[in-house]
């Protein structure tokens, strides 16, 4: 398998060559700040909504590493934006991290399951 990374601390852009799932840490500067290796498994998410209809959902996973992660969506009805990641307890702006096209599937699942299924990610157009 060849999968290409980037550092979410140092933003070296690495390729790993090797089985899955990768070993989670950046080769240039030693951060497991690293995308997901391999699949995320969801370990809770919570759910939170006013009486106006704005909504937050926070859904922590781990990967097969063990690291966490954690995605925040900001939402109104059934249409939210993907506001805050944390990898390994470190910030990420989902704004500008260009790795991060889409949402893991466990994530997207735990995110639609509480009624949000229009999702904008890094970028305008992109919709999961």
């Amino acid at each position: 398998m060849i999968l290409p990374l980037q550092c979410y601390r140092c933003g070296a852009a690495y390729t790993y060559l090797g089985e899955r799932p990768h070993p989670a840490r950046c080769p240039a500067c030693g951060s497991s700040c690293v995308p997901p290796a391999g699949s995320l498994t969801v370990t809770n998410s919570v759910h939170w909504e006013s009486a106006n209809g704005l909504a937050k959902v926070w859904v922590h996973s781990t990967d097969e590493r063990g690291r966490p992660f954690e995605f925040e969506v900001a939402a109104h009805g059934r249409s939210g934006k993907l506001v805050a990641i944390k990898a390994d307890g470190v910030s990420i702006n989902p704004q500008t991290d260009q790795t991060l096209e889409t949402l893991p599937p466990a994530v997207r699942d735990e995110i639609e399951a509480q009624g949000i299924i229009h999702i904008r990610m890094t970028k305008e157009n992109s919709k999961v």
